[in-house]
């Protein structure tokens, strides 16, 4: 059985405009390469600097994933905004050789700063327990159980059970650990640096 491509190809936009520092069209400008075909793992490499980061934001930006960031608009134009606009893409096909219609829902873009901040947020106890309960709030839970839950039995062993794993694991173990929370089966995963802890 072979892997499901969700993505099958993305193409940046070859569009010019009069000023070439304007991000992130001076990014691509120098490229003769615009187009992308996804393999399962399709794994992104070149030198800092070479726009690897901004590739991933700007198709997380046109597949509206969880996880994308929105660059600043210079004056009056959001070049950030026209550029992702005039990106195109194809997703891949189902196991019956349908192409979707949609990525999954689930699917996000984690970006190394993500992790980093979820490291630090383990070596803070409060903002860690706050943590937790957003993320009891993200799934829903109404707010007369979200303040029970902050003082309940569930949330001291809880947070136990993190300061432990904090004090028992290696940041690139945690690292894994987060991941693992994260990615789920059947959904399409952007990964901007994921071995910078590791």
């Amino acid at each position: 059985m072979s892997a499901i491509i969700f993505l099958s190809s993305f193409l940046f936009s070859d569009k010019k405009v009069s000023d070439p520092n304007i991000y992130p069209y001076n990014v691509f400008s120098p490229k003769y390469e615009k187009l992308l075909l996804f393999a399962p793992i399709t794994i992104l490499y070149g030198s800092n600097a070479s726009g690897k980061s901004t590739m991933l934001n700007i198709i997380a930006n046109k597949l509206n994933l969880q996880g994308f960031e929105y660059a600043n608009q210079l004056g009056s134009v959001s070049y950030f905004g026209k550029f992702v606009d005039e990106c195109s893409y194809t997703l891949g096909d189902d196991e019956e050789g349908n192409q979707f219609d949609r990525v999954p829902v689930k699917s996000r873009y984690i970006k190394s700063e993500d992790i980093l901040y979820e490291i630090k947020k383990i070596q803070q106890e409060q903002i860690l327990a706050d943590g937790y309960v957003y993320e009891h709030v993200r799934r829903g839970m109404p707010r007369e159980q979200r303040e029970a839950l902050r003082n309940s039995y569930q949330m001291k062993k809880q947070m136990e059970c993190i300061i432990f794993s904090q004090e028992k694991y290696s940041n690139g173990e945690t690292t894994m650990q987060l991941l693992d929370d994260y990615i789920e089966p059947d959904a399409l995963y952007l990964l901007d640096e994921p071995e910078v802890s590791l």
